[in-house]
């Protein structure tokens, strides 16, 4: 909630859910606010700058509440751009694209990904 009232006002925010199973309290808050916001206010609001980044899936040993993958959810919500890194380099591409965005952005990071893929990064956009 406070991530859509501050980019509302027109600030850049970047929300991080420890696990991608925590974030169905906010669910409403996500489907029902963020991503109508722009639509309801016939364009004259917009929540464009609010990145919401959370680690997804199972890994193995994350037990039920630690293993789940919510993006199907969100995937089927107009309003909402929702993207998923392969390996480090398009996840920082994808994390640039998202905080520059003019939609609200939900990036799931694969846990998989975190000590599975290796690569050099540039520096540089």
């Amino acid at each position: 909630g406070f991530g859509i009232g501050y980019t509302a006002m027109g600030k850049t925010a970047i929300a991080e859910i420890q696990f991608a199973d925590y974030i169905f309290p906010a669910f409403d808050q996500i489907t029902n606010e963020l991503a109508k916001y722009r639509y309801r206010s016939g364009n004259q609001f917009n929540c464009a700058g609010l990145t919401i980044r959370m680690p997804y899936g199972a890994i193995g040993h994350g037990g039920h509440y630690h293993s789940q993958s919510p993006e199907a959810y969100f995937t089927h919500t107009p309003g909402i751009k929702v993207v998923f890194p392969r390996d480090p380099i398009q996840a920082k591409g994808l994390l640039l694209s998202c905080i520059r965005s003019p939609d609200p952005c939900i990036f799931f990071e694969p846990k998989a990904l975190y000590r599975g893929s290796v690569g050099e990064v540039p520096t540089e956009d």
